[in-house]
């Protein structure tokens, strides 16, 4: 199925937050009470031990600040193509390790998108700038909120004492988004590292979906990193870190391993009208979104603590109980009329494009099929991330995410109310659940297209787990590598 590179952005996304964190501040020295200098270090990144990435940091202590620059390089393989993603940081802090500012840069395929904050008076100004997008943003910042991208430093500030459990928020410069860190210093044990043994604190800590343990030698560097989903970064000398061997983790190889089997194959899987299943896995039953189409029937508690949910899922009916007309100029959340650097809605290009695909069409949910159809029509469906609405118009190819950012562009720039949904779509190519990405309008009452298959009316395979641009991708990885699934009813 050509329309899963969703999954790899979000696992990509997240791994630079895991990895950052560790390479940024692996030296004893950028604690504020050892002495002053200039430290670097090397990581290799690996999937279910097969060399993916690297990251490199190097941190620069005084008596008035500490900067970090880091960098974090990835590489995947699909159809014989190398495709690159880069995450490069630079963060200054105040020798108490309050954020001053921050640039991040991302580049994913040569697509380039620059995140620069500033932190004045309580609060933090952020400015990105991509691809048809430049804009400026303010919210307040607390003086207890950790930069994601140096948070074990205050870790060790607090001490890691046996047992200690902390928790505090964070602000992940990925996602422009404050979250919960929860952290617990589980136990002291003896590594061999660099030929010789060593003493290290063992660290679980968790943000979201996101869980990984840490071992944090007795100065403060990390020797390594671990998480649930099978993501490991290891210190390793330059040389080492920097060989990624061969031509590179093949996209299958992220594909099979974000695959949930049912057990048993969907026959004409895009005409279900209504499927009953049992979800298992699930950190609480409060993680499953209900609306219009799902419905949680029941949960049940594990003796592993997870839960296991009975779910009733329907298809989209043809009919609009309630049909509405465009342009709406308002909307309760004034988000899904709005643009974003991956949904540029305001573009000049984009709202050409809206004006003669629905002309003067004033029926919502007639223009929504009528962008739901170009889409899918004139967007070649492959795996390759065009990280934007903008980016897909140009390219015009894309996975479901490039489908889903243009349609909600095209919908948003025609006055038609549009959210952004991820989940679980089944594949009749991988007998199996893919992670997908999708629209919902608001046409009088929500309604689920999907422009990568072409579906007016989504069939009864599309389970939504979450919604949201940035925050709906990282709240998947409250499922990814978790969640498994049991059809009741097919």
């Amino acid at each position: 199925m050509k329309s899963m590179r969703k999954i790899l952005l979000s696992i990509c996304l997240v791994v630079f937050l895991l990895v950052l964190p560790l390479s940024a501040l692996a030296k004893e020295s950028v604690h504020p009470l050892f002495a002053p200098g200039e430290h670097s270090e090397w990581m290799g990144t690996y999937f279910k031990g097969k060399k993916l990435g690297f990251s490199f940091a190097k941190m620069l202590v005084t008596k008035e600040a500490i900067t970090v620059n880091s960098k974090v390089f990835f590489r995947l393989k699909s159809d014989g193509v190398n495709q690159g993603t880069t995450f490069t940081q630079e963060t200054h802090l105040t020798p108490d390790l309050k954020l001053k500012r921050f640039s991040l840069v991302q580049e994913i395929m040569g697509n380039r998108q620059q995140v620069d904050g500033r932190l004045e008076n309580g609060k933090l100004t952020t400015h990105v700038v991509g691809l048809g997008f430049d804009k400026t943003k303010t919210i307040p910042f607390p003086d207890t909120v950790v930069p994601s991208s140096t948070f074990l430093l205050n870790i060790i500030q607090e001490g890691m004492t046996v047992g200690k459990k902390g928790k505090f928020p964070i602000f992940m410069e990925p996602f422009q988004m404050l979250m919960d860190l929860e952290y617990h210093v589980l136990r002291q044990e003896e590594v061999e590292y660099d030929g010789k043994k060593i003493v290290v604190h063992v660290v679980l800590h968790k943000v979201g979906g996101m869980e990984s343990t840490l071992w944090v030698s007795a100065d403060g560097s990390i020797v390594k990193e671990v998480t649930s989903q099978g993501f490991e970064s290891r210190r390793e000398p330059e040389h080492i870190a920097r060989d990624l061997g061969g031509d590179g983790m093949s996209v299958s190889s992220l594909i099979t391993f974000s695959l949930v089997k049912p057990g048993k194959e969907i026959a004409d899987s895009g005409g279900k009208r209504q499927m009953k299943m049992k979800l298992s896995g699930i950190g609480s039953p409060d993680l499953i979104p209900e609306d219009h189409r799902q419905k949680l029937l029941r949960s049940e508690k594990a003796s592993d603590g997870t839960y296991a949910s009975i779910l009733m899922v329907n298809a989209e009916p043809e009919d609009v109980a309630k049909p509405s007309i465009r342009p709406v100029a308002t909307f309760s959340d004034p988000e899904y009329l709005g643009d974003s650097p991956e949904v540029q809605s305001q573009h000049p290009m984009i709202r050409t494009l809206a004006k003669e695909l629905v002309g003067d069409t004033t029926d919502a949910w007639k223009a929504s099929r009528r962008i739901n159809q170009w889409v899918f029509q004139n967007l070649e469906k492959a795996l390759v991330d065009t990280v934007s609405a903008l980016n897909a118009l140009r390219e015009r190819k894309g996975e479901c995410q490039s489908h889903t950012y243009l349609f909600a562009a095209i919908a948003r720039a025609a006055g038609i109310p549009t959210k952004i949904v991820n989940g679980l779509v089944y594949s009749p190519k991988y007998k199996g659940f893919l992670y997908h990405a999708w629209p919902e309008v608001y046409v009088g009452e929500w309604r689920a297209l999907d422009p990568t298959f072409g579906q007016d009316f989504v069939d009864a395979t599309h389970i939504k787990l979450s919604e949201g641009q940035k925050e709906g991708q990282f709240h998947l990885m409250e499922f990814i590598g978790k969640v498994q699934i049991e059809l009741i009813e097919n």
